[in-house]
């Protein structure tokens, strides 16, 4: 991004951008003769310093916000001099272990990559000049980009400096400085320099590089890619001042159910191991790389809170169901990494033939019609212990292209025995996955077993598509109140959703996962009181409180002629 997009080759061309930031690059820069300026806001930013600063410190702790190819960074060494007592590093060995990546090189893959890995000392950085500035705040982060096998993991010193001028007060700098050696080390997700500084100084934000000796040329055109950078740098520090300073808040909290850095980790490990074999043999019509690596960062998520809920060895105390599996790839991935589980949907997929056979063979066709549709009420079940169906008939109506339209009649008893049939009964140890599953999303809450349910689109449960209002809870009461004007009909789902879980026991949790998808939501229930006793009256409340769900089995026993809907 460089402005106007024109290329400047004079060191004195002040043109201004759209930003209202200005080119400078010149040899003068006040930090010193071995700072290089390049670009500083044309005109006093309205912020102060406080709001850089915590701007800034989040950039430090998420330098994902200034590159894309950047994944994380996790904080190796921190020492605070502003506080009054003797600062000391906080430093903490086991960050050091979060990242623990397989390294084998497999299948003639090349390993990852790192450069000085080892250097955890702070790297001082010199500033001459009047402003007398110090170290206030200094870290040691390591930066891990997305591939790792194509860019190099470094570590880099984050200084925040303040004058111990009084004239200026409102003065700090940042300065980021790589443990490399030489240029050529220089990974590709930061500036080829030897440090970066952004500056602010009398209300003036700005940049200047400390260049590598060999080439100084690049830094006079706004057409070279490390120019651009800095021009990069200059918008984000500016941008996000001005949040803080305007209250900006987050609108979408992550990684409140699941540690990011466990989840990153195992989401890096199943890219390498699955994403190839998926996008080469990818069989549907729709985008592998879309669904390939939201299916892979679901399975990472799965996995880890897995871990969470069951402790380590998960594998041998639960195994899985996947309701509406599509195209199995997430069942792939997780049968793969020796989880017992099955996939079940109501057609076959085409890519379901790209599977080895042991994953193939846990692919099951089938459509879902909930027991309790087809089960004796509770009550009666108690009174008549023998009764295993409730009488009823559903009649369906069918088209064929040789014969006459007719009307098939199915019992409740032939439905429960039908092979094509399942009636979600599943084992105690099963944990339900529903994931886009379209009409089977409100049903998964009351089906009695720990479960995460994505939704997606919008069915009640006759399976008809409706919109839900966002329900809103008044001040100082738990109960629940419609609010007329909802936001969406995503939203309008997902609140309904949670809604249905905690009506029937659930203790309900909720995660905005880090998925190529605007429906990204994912909703837990892993704790209910009343597990042993579903379904529960509440259950069939909560059903009755809906309209009921008279006509989903004729919906669903239709989807058998259907073809396969792509999300």
């Amino acid at each position: 991004m460089t402005g106007d997009g024109s290329a400047h080759n004079s060191k004195n061309n002040q043109n201004q951008h759209k930003d209202r930031f200005k080119f400078i690059v010149n040899d003068k820069s006040i930090l010193g003769p071995q700072w290089l300026s390049l670009y500083q806001t044309d005109g006093k930013v309205t912020f102060a310093k406080s709001h850089f600063e915590q701007a800034m410190m989040n950039v430090i702790r998420e330098p994902n916000i200034n590159s894309t190819v950047i994944l994380r960074a996790d904080i190796l060494k921190e020492i605070n001099h502003a506080s009054e007592a003797e600062p000391e590093p906080k430093f903490d060995e086991s960050v050091l272990k979060k990242f623990e990546i397989d390294n084998s090189n497999d299948g003639g893959e090349e390993d990852v990559k790192k450069i000085n890995i080892e250097d955890l000392n702070i790297r001082s950085c010199e500033t001459t000049g009047n402003l007398k500035l110090l170290p206030v705040h200094e870290f040691v982060r390591r930066i891990i980009p997305r591939n790792f096998y194509k860019d190099a993991i470094i570590n880099q010193t984050c200084l925040i400096l303040n004058s111990k001028d009084p004239n200026f007060q409102e003065t700090s700098l940042i300065i980021y400085t790589p443990h490399i050696n030489s240029e050529r080390d220089c990974p590709f997700y930061i500036p080829r320099t030897q440090s970066v500084g952004i500056l602010l100084h009398q209300s003036v934000l700005s940049v200047h590089y400390i260049p590598f000796p060999e080439d100084k040329t690049a830094f006079t055109d706004e057409s070279e890619r490390v120019v651009r950078t800095a021009y990069r740098l200059l918008q984000t520090a500016n941008k996000h001042s001005k949040g803080v300073m305007q209250g900006y808040e987050k609108r979408v909290n992550h990684d409140q159910v699941v540690n990011k850095v466990n989840f990153q980790n195992t989401y890096i490990v199943l890219k390498k191991k699955y994403s190839k074999f998926l996008v080469e043999n990818w069989a549907e019509s729709t985008d592998p790389k879309k669904h390939v690596f939201e299916d892979i960062a679901i399975a990472a998520f799965l996995i880890e809170l897995w871990i969470k809920v069951y402790g380590p060895d998960f594998r041998s105390k639960m195994q899985f169901r996947d309701l509406g599996c599509g195209n199995g790839a997430l069942c792939y991935i997780l049968l793969s990494e020796s989880i017992k589980g099955l996939g079940i949907d109501a057609r076959k997929r085409k890519s379901w033939s790209i599977y080895p056979p042991e994953v193939q063979s846990s692919l099951k066709e089938q459509v879902i019609i909930p027991s309790i549709l087809l089960r004796p009420h509770p009550a009666l079940k108690r009174q008549v212990p023998h009764l295993e169906h409730n009488g009823r008939f559903f009649p369906v109506k069918v088209t064929h292209e040789v014969i006459a339209p007719a009307t098939v009649v199915y019992s409740s008893e032939d439905l429960l025995k039908s092979p094509q049939v399942n009636t979600a009964e599943f084992p105690l140890d099963t944990f339900i996955i529903g994931n886009h599953s379209d009409e089977l999303t409100c049903w998964i809450p009351l089906l009695g077993h720990p479960y995460m349910v994505i939704p997606c689109c919008s069915h009640n449960f006759s399976g008809q598509r409706v919109r839900f209002n966002v329900r809103k809870r008044s001040s100082g009461s738990n109960e629940i109140k419609n609010q007329n004007n909802s936001k969406s009909t995503y939203s309008g789902l997902v609140d309904h959703v949670e809604y249905i879980s905690s009506r029937v026991g659930w203790k309900v949790e909720k995660e905005m996962l880090r998925i190529p998808s605007t429906r990204n939501a994912a909703i837990i229930g892993v704790e209910n009181g009343t597990l042993k006793h579903f379904p529960t009256q509440a259950v069939y409340d909560m059903i009755w409180e809906d309209g009921g769900a008279e006509g989903w089995i004729q919906n669903t026993m239709t989807l058998l002629k259907r073809n396969p809907r792509n999300h």
